[in-house]
């Protein structure tokens, strides 16, 4: 397989020099030039407004592997990032034998499997079928579907019946096959958790349910769902455009509410509620659950948790599914206190002052070949840079992977990191 793009060379991370900046380029010059950072800059990163996408949606699923510098890549999408035990070892032992021995956790809450071999994607989709990890071909790359982790558990109603409910509805239907990969449904309880992802259309299941600013009835949630993303494909096709998501249209986000509020004869409120805010960080440790009982928290590193690891968790999973969580961690229900220390020994991250809780970043080299660094790497070098602020580390323009509350952006360029601070604003 070729390298698309320079090749470049990191050399090293920790600056030694004394006032140094701690953060080193990874140029290809000599390792004089190795240790500077470039520009500051200080501007807030939008998405680029666009009522038409220039290439057609490349997300990667079971069906649809990508080609990256280090081997084929898959995800595989867990509507609510509900996960039990056997699909956590079935997943393991996919990586362990097919890929690197590793899963990625994304910020939907799915899994890729990095690293496939050519011809390995077939094994892969048998493997996952058996798991019932794949319950559609059709529909595969559009059950995306991200839901309060923590919903029925520390508080508010367990969402698991209803986001099972959308996934079932959303695969029988045959039309709804024809949106993106990156079209999202959100389910948020009302504490803003979900919310804060800005999904393409949003339920907020709490006393007063209303999906995409519309009120409606707790039993009418699922259809009113896929009302919205009905009427976002027939806006679509009425604007000839190419549009991936709600926001990539002509004034989509009014258009498609109107589209879905005349399908569900719903009047359109005069000013649109506002969404929940999510003031917190996420969480990790312990959580006390209604009722009595704890749930763990367990932060992967990075979003990486080797397939040992995904062992241990299945292990830790003996009744309700685990959750995999938007903010590349895991919750399992119902676990005693116990657990938590050998959790922390299996490298997961449980503390409150985690950095795992605040600090993300993309592949990076050497699996993409669009990257300038080891962004992982370095990532993990400096991981107490920053304390309590969101950071990302991005191996290029693109920011794969980028949360939408970050606050510092750490960006490889061909000079070296370039770092953009919020608070600088």
């Amino acid at each position: 397989m070729t390298v698309a793009g320079p090749r470049w060379i990191h050399t090293s991370f920790l600056d030694p020099t004394p006032g140094g900046s701690g953060l080193a380029s990874h140029t290809a010059t000599p390792p004089r030039d190795r240790y500077r950072v470039i520009s500051r800059t200080i501007r807030r990163v939008l998405p680029a407004a666009s009522s038409e996408r220039a290439r057609d949606d490349c997300c990667p699923g079971v069906l649809r592997l990508i080609d990256a510098v280090d081997g084929g890549l898959a995800r595989i999408r867990l509507p609510g990032g509900l996960l039990g035990a056997d699909a956590l070892r079935a997943l393991a032992a996919a990586t362990r034998h097919l890929g690197d021995g590793r899963l990625e956790l994304t910020s939907r809450a799915s899994v890729q499997i990095r690293a496939l071999a050519d011809g390995a994607g077939a094994e892969l989709a048998e493997r996952l079928a058996a798991a019932g990890l794949w319950p559609s071909e059709s529909h595969e790359r559009v059950r995306n579907i991200a839901a309060s982790p923590l919903a029925g558990l520390d508080s508010g109603a367990d969402l698991t019946e209803l986001v099972r409910d959308l996934d079932r509805t959303l695969c029988a239907r045959p039309a709804l096959a024809q949106l993106s990969g990156r079209f999202l449904f959100g389910l948020d309880d009302g504490r803003g958790d979900i919310a804060a992802l800005e999904p393409d259309v949003l339920a907020v299941v709490s006393a007063d349910a209303q999906v995409g600013g519309l009120p409606v009835s707790p039993e009418r949630v699922v259809e009113a769902l896929l009302a919205f993303a009905e009427a976002f494909l027939a806006e679509r096709a009425d604007q000839r455009s190419d549009a991936w998501r709600v926001t990539d249209l002509a004034d989509g986000v009014a258009r498609v509410r109107a589209r879905a509020a005349m399908q569900l004869g719903v009047l359109t409120p005069g000013e649109t509620p506002a969404a929940p805010v999510w003031p917190d960080t996420p969480p990790a440790g312990l959580i006390d659950q209604l009722g009595g009982g704890h749930a763990l928290v367990a932060l992967a590193p990075l979003g990486r948790l080797t397939a040992d690891q995904a062992d241990w968790l299945a292990a830790a999973i003996t009744g309700r599914s685990a959750r995999v969580t938007p903010w590349r961690s895991i919750v399992v229900p119902d676990v005693a206190p116990t657990l938590l220390a050998a959790a922390e020994a299996a490298g997961f991250g449980i503390a409150a002052d985690s950095p795992w809780r605040t600090i993300s970043a993309c592949a990076g080299r050497p699996g993409c070949g669009k990257a300038l660094a080891d962004v992982q790497h370095d990532a993990l070098a400096a991981a107490g840079r920053w304390p309590g602020r969101l950071v990302h580390w991005s191996g290029c323009e693109r920011r794969c992977g980028r949360p939408a509350r970050t606050e510092v952006d750490v960006v490889a360029t061909e000079h070296g990191y370039r770092i953009e601070d919020a608070a600088d604003a």
